[in-house]
C-alpha cells in the first residue's frame, strides 16, 4: 500500500480544509485495456466537496498522467467535484497505478490498484466466429436488500471499425412491478476483450431499488443504429426523436437481445429489527437542531430534523415528536425537494413546530432513528437529544386566550376565562329605516342577490376542476391530448397548404401522433414506440380495420425516415393527412 507522502498528500489535506462535507471519493480509469499509442481517462471525484485543488499524481513507470480539468455538479443528491485526467502509456504490458491512502478528517481514504493492460499495435484476432453486436446485462455481485439501491449496467459491446449513432433504445425486458428504476446514463466508454477479440464497449447505468422480495427475470432488448460509412453523403432530413431514436438517415435499426438473467432480491431480516425500523436502508446520518431554547408557554419551538445519506433516501422518514402532556406537536413538514426515487443518496430537511403547555417542561425528549445497513447486513441506530430548553410562564398570565379543539380539556385543569376586554357584537342591529327606491332599483338588487350564488358556483367548480387537474396529472394530459395533436395536425395543413415539402408534413405527423399518445397514454419522452401503441390498441378492443390503418401509417413514417427518397404529389400528401386525422379522431373515442 503506497501511502500520499509528496504534493497529492499536502493537496487532499487542503481540499479537507476546504470542504469537510465530503463523505466518499471513487477513482475511475477507462478504458483499461488498449493499444500503445493510445490514451485513457482517470476520474477522481469527491462526493459531498464543493471545490477541492488540482491534485497531482506520484509519477507511475511507462505512464504519462496529465491533469486536463475540474468539473463540479450539484443535484437533489448533493455536490460532488471531479478531476479528470488523460492516461498516455509508453510501455506495452501491464501498468499499475495505486493503490493509494490518505488521512482526511481523521479517517483514512484509500484508492484502489487499476491495471492498465497496454498491446502491441495491429494485435487482434486471426481466426474464429466473430459477432459484429452483442450486448451483456450486469448484475451487483450480491443478491440486493429489499429498498436497497443498487446499479443496473447495460454493455453494449462493437467490433473495432462498427461505427454507431449516439442514441440507442431500450425496448422493454425489465420488470413491470416489484421495481423503481432510474433513467439509463451513458458512462465512460471501455474495452474488453471477450474470447481473444477486443470490442468497444458502451455502458449504459440506472440505478434500482427492489420493491418487492424474491427472484425476477430480466431479459431486456436493445435497438440501435449502425451507420453505413457507404450512405454519410445523403442528405439528411429533419425527422428527430419520435421514431428516430439514431440522429441520421444513414443508420440502419437493428434490434439486439441481451441475454436474460435472474436477480434475486433479499428480504430483510427480523432479527435483530429496532422497534422504530421504518423500512429505511443504505447508510445515514441524522440529526436534529431545536430553536429557540427559551421560551413562554404557548410560543412555538420549531425543531429542524435533517436526514441525509445514500440508500432508499426517497422513502426514509426521520423521526419525529407526538403529542405529550408537556407540549403540543404539529405534523413534521418538509422543506425542499424530495429526492427521486431510485436517487441514490440525497438530503431531506423537516421542520416540527412544538408549543410547551406548562413552565415545568425542561427538555424535550431525545429522537432515534433506525436503519438497516447492507454493507454490514446490521441494524444501526442513531440517537440525537435530548434537548434541554427554558420554559417562562405565559407572558399575559390568566388573561391569555388558549385556542382549543371543542370537547378537550384544557390543560392543566383550569377553566378558560375570556378577557375582560373583548367587547360583544350586538344581538341585533339598529332599526333599518325604509325609503323610496325605484323599480328598477330593486330589480338590479334582486339580480344581483341571484347571480351572485350562481358566480360562487361556477368559481367553485372551475377551482375543483384545476385543483383536480393539478393534483392528477394522468387526467391533466389526457385533457392535452387532443389539443396537442390538433396543433400538430394544423401545422402539418399549412405546410402542405404553402407548398412544403413531404418532409415538413410528415414531420408535423409524426410529432402530433406522438404527442397524442405520449399525453393519452402518460408516458415519458422516448417512451413511445409503435409495437406498444399497437399494444394498448389491441386490448381496448380495436377492430382489426383500425390496427391495420396504423400498421399502414407507422410504416410510412418509417419507410419516410429510413429508406424512401421519392417524392409526394400534394394529394397523396393530403390522403395521408386526412388519414392520420381520422385515426386520431377514432383513438379519442376508445378507451385506452
Amino acid at each position: 500500500m503506497k501511502v500520499f507522502r509528496f504534493s497529492l498528500f499536502a493537496a487532499l489535506v487542503c481540499a479537507l480544509a476546504l470542504s469537510a462535507a465530503a463523505r466518499d471519493v471513487t477513482f475511475d480509469v477507462q478504458p483499461r485495456l488498449l493499444h500503445l499509442g493510445e490514451t485513457a481517462h482517470a476520474t477522481l471525484t469527491f462526493i459531498g466537496a464543493r471545490s477541492v485543488p488540482q491534485i497531482q499524481f506520484p509519477p507511475v513507470d511507462g505512464l504519462q498522467i496529465t491533469g486536463t480539468g475540474q468539473q463540479v455538479h450539484f443535484g437533489t443528491g448533493g455536490s460532488q467535484v471531479s478531476l479528470t485526467y488523460t492516461l498516455f502509456p509508453q510501455k506495452t504490458g501491464p501498468i499499475t497505478i495505486g493503490p493509494y491512502e490518505f488521512q482526511w478528517n481523521g479517517e483514512t481514504i484509500r484508492i484502489p490498484e487499476v491495471t492498465l493492460e497496454v498491446r502491441p499495435r495491429g494485435e487482434a484476432r486471426a481466426d474464429g466466429e466473430q459477432k459484429m453486436l452483442l450486448a451483456r446485462l450486469e448484475l451487483p455481485e450480491q443478491p440486493p436488500y429489499l429498498h436497497q439501491v443498487f446499479d443496473l449496467t447495460l454493455k453494449l459491446y462493437a467490433l473495432p471499425g462498427v461505427q454507431l449513432t449516439q442514441d440507442v433504445q431500450l425496448l422493454g425486458g425489465l420488470p413491470e412491478s416489484g421495481f423503481v428504476i432510474g433513467n439509463f446514463e451513458e458512462l465512460q466508454m471501455t474495452r474488453e476483450d471477450l474470447d481473444g477479440q477486443l470490442y468497444t464497449v458502451r455502458r449504459f447505468r440506472a440505478r434500482a431499488r427492489g420493491m418487492t422480495a424474491g427472484t425476477f427475470h430480466i431479459e431486456p432488448a436493445l435497438r440501435v443504429g449502425v451507420v453505413d460509412p457507404n450512405q454519410r453523403r445523403q442528405r439528411r432530413d429533419i425527422f428527430d426523436g419520435f421514431f428516430d431514436p439514431f440522429g441520421g438517415p444513414v443508420a440502419t435499426p437493428v434490434n439486439l437481445g441481451v441475454p436474460g438473467v435472474d436477480l434475486t432480491v433479499r428480504a430483510i431480516p427480523s432479527d435483530g429489527r429496532p422497534a422504530d425500523f421504518a423500512g429505511a436502508v443504505g447508510a445515514f446520518h441524522f440529526d436534529a437542531d431545536v430553536r429557540p431554547r427559551e421560551v413562554s408557554v404557548g410560543q412555538p419551538l420549531t425543531i429542524t430534523l435533517r436526514l441525509q445519506g445514500s440508500g432508499n433516501i426517497a422513502a426514509a422518514l426521520p423521526p419525529s415528536y407526538r403529542d405529550s402532556d408537556g407540549y403540543k406537536a404539529y405534523e413534521a413538514r418538509q422543506t425542499g425537494d424530495t429526492p427521486e426515487p431510485a436517487a441514490e443518496r440525497g438530503v431531506k430537511v423537516f421542520e416540527q413546530v412544538v408549543i410547551p403547555r406548562s413552565e415545568s417542561l425542561r427538555e424535550l425528549p431525545a429522537l432515534q432513528f433506525s436503519y438497516f445497513d447492507p454493507a454490514t447486513e446490521q441494524y444501526q441506530t442513531i440517537q440525537v437529544g435530548p434537548f434541554p430548553i427554558t420554559v417562562h410562564p405565559s407572558v399575559t398570565g390568566a388573561d391569555s386566550l388558549m385556542l382549543q379543539v371543542p370537547g378537550q380539556t384544557i390543560a392543566g385543569g383550569g377553566a378558560l376565562v375570556l378577557g375582560s376586554d373583548i367587547i360583544y357584537l350586538k344581538p341585533a342591529p339598529a332599526h333599518w329605516r325604509k325609503n323610496g327606491s325605484s323599480t328598477a332599483r330593486q330589480t338590479i338588487i334582486l339580480g344581483a342577490h341571484v347571480a351572485a350564488p350562481l358566480i360562487l358556483a361556477g368559481l367553485l367548480l372551475v377551482t375543483r376542476r384545476r385543483n383536480r387537474l393539478a393534483s392528477n396529472i394522468a387526467l391533466a394530459r389526457r385533457q392535452k391530448a387532443p389539443r396537442s395533436a390538433r396543433a400538430k395536425l394544423n401545422e402539418a395543413a399549412r405546410a402542405l397548404k404553402t407548398g412544403g415539402e413531404a418532409s415538413a408534413v410528415f414531420a408535423a405527423l409524426t410529432a402530433a401522433v406522438a404527442d397524442y399518445f405520449g399525453h393519452r397514454l402518460n408516458l415519458p419522452p422516448g417512451a413511445v414506440e409503435p409495437p406498444l401503441i399497437l399494444v394498448r390498441l389491441q386490448q381496448a378492443n380495436a377492430s382489426e380495420e383500425i390496427l391495420n390503418q396504423w400498421r399502414e401509417v407507422f410504416s410510412i413514417f418509417e419507410q419516410v425516415r429510413y429508406a424512401s427518397r421519392d417524392s409526394f404529389t400534394p394529394d397523396a400528401l393530403r390522403q395521408w393527412l386526412d388519414t392520420t386525422t381520422s385515426l386520431l379522431r377514432q383513438a379519442e373515442r376508445i378507451k385506452l
